[in-house]
């Protein structure tokens, strides 16, 4: 039987096989990324906008810092310290979580762009972070604004800000990311989110200009008691019972503000510690002699009156961690103790808080245990 036979290679007649070469060892780089993958789009994206996308970038930062304000406002609206914690912690979450896991901020949405990953989607929790945390010096109101986030979107050909780029992140128009639309029901959502936090920032604002007023503007006179219920301070300069800070200096009443620009202490001492014949002036100079030193200036040393009963003030500005302090010391007498209540507050306030605290002051008195 005849056999056929095996083709020459050589003659031209063999199959013809399209085997890639092996690449250099060390040079490989997996499989080419083709134009039309998502990746290339959202980059190619970012690379045609102009300068009217950090327009629109820095329009969605002034709405976020207005909302952030009309928070505040509600805040106040309320009356609520602990409303004041949510609020504190609200902020890098409204950063963190929300335009993590939607790309959008309340500015972003009313702007229509979006925060996005390489491939279209929000930048999930590790990236939002790195952007939130680079946020913190690139957009600050405190600091320089949005001009420094501003300035590198408008200098890279991504239009990156600094947190963007080490993020891998992007900030696309909606209209330019329809390969990626959400479906209705997430559009619903996110329209509940947004509108939801909006009226938050605008309605209690809208109420206390037009109809009630904030509570702030005109603070309400509060009673406190010192620990032992032997005496008490009407404040109406805002301030609160600040515990942790009587424990830790072993005050019998500290009264400060929620961010302690200004604060009312009071120390109370046994007259038997000093002797029975120790009068209050004589208490008032030893310890005038103790609080003032040479880190210390003295502003104004008087008489005054406290429920119509002698007391005397000192005042003087000090140094702490290299700020400068207004003390407003004032030495007054019970049957049984001598006290020292002491005001204080950043000198950049002595004209603003001096008065009202020297007004708390003024309220002490004797209770024995009973308000």
């Amino acid at each position: 039987m005849d056999q056929n036979p095996i083709a020459n290679p050589s003659s031209g007649l063999a199959p013809k096989f399209n085997i890639p070469a092996t690449p250099p060892e060390g040079n490989y780089k997996g499989p080419p990324e083709f134009p039309g993958s998502q990746s290339s789009q959202v980059e190619a994206i970012a690379r045609s906008y102009g300068s009217s996308i950090v327009l629109r970038r820095w329009a969605a930062t002034m709405l976020d810092f207005i909302t952030f304000a009309g928070l505040l406002g509600t805040l106040l609206f309320f009356d609520n310290p602990n409303l004041a914690l949510v609020f504190l912690g609200f902020i890098p979450l409204y950063y963190l979580l929300l335009e993590g896991f939607t790309g959008y901020t309340v500015g972003k949405y009313l702007v229509r762009i979006q925060a996005v990953r390489e491939d279209g989607r929000p930048p999930g929790f590790v990236k939002s972070l790195i952007r939130t945390l680079l946020r913190i010096v690139e957009t600050n109101p405190l600091f320089f604004g949005a001009i420094p986030a501003g300035i590198c979107a408008l200098a890279t050909k991504k239009k990156q800000r600094l947190g963007d780029m080490a993020a891998n992140t992007y900030v696309l128009k909606v209209s330019d990311l329809r390969f990626m639309e959400p479906s209705r029901r997430t559009k619903a959502v996110l329209a509940g989110i947004f509108t939801a936090i909006i009226c938050l920032a605008v309605i209690p604002n809208v109420m206390a200009w037009t109809i009630t007023g904030y509570p702030e503007s005109e603070p309400k006179s509060t009673v406190y008691q010192s620990k032992d219920g032997r005496f008490q301070l009407t404040d109406g300069a805002g301030l609160g019972r600040d515990s942790s800070s009587m424990r830790e200096i072993g005050a019998t009443l500290v009264l400060s503000d929620f961010f302690k620009n200004k604060s009312i202490v009071v120390f109370t001492y046994p007259k038997e510690e000093f002797g029975s014949d120790l009068s209050l002036e004589d208490f008032y100079l030893v310890m005038k002699e103790e609080r003032l030193d040479k880190t210390t200036t003295l502003i104004q040393d008087r008489m005054a009156r406290i429920n119509g009963e002698s007391a005397y003030e000192l005042t003087y500005r000090g140094m702490i961690d290299k700020e400068e302090y207004m003390y407003i010391v004032t030495f007054v007498d019970t049957p049984e103790h001598f006290h020292e209540i002491i005001a204080v507050m950043g000198q950049r306030y002595y004209e603003e808080y001096g008065p009202k605290l020297r007004a708390t002051v003024a309220t002490f008195k004797e209770t024995m245990g009973e308000i």
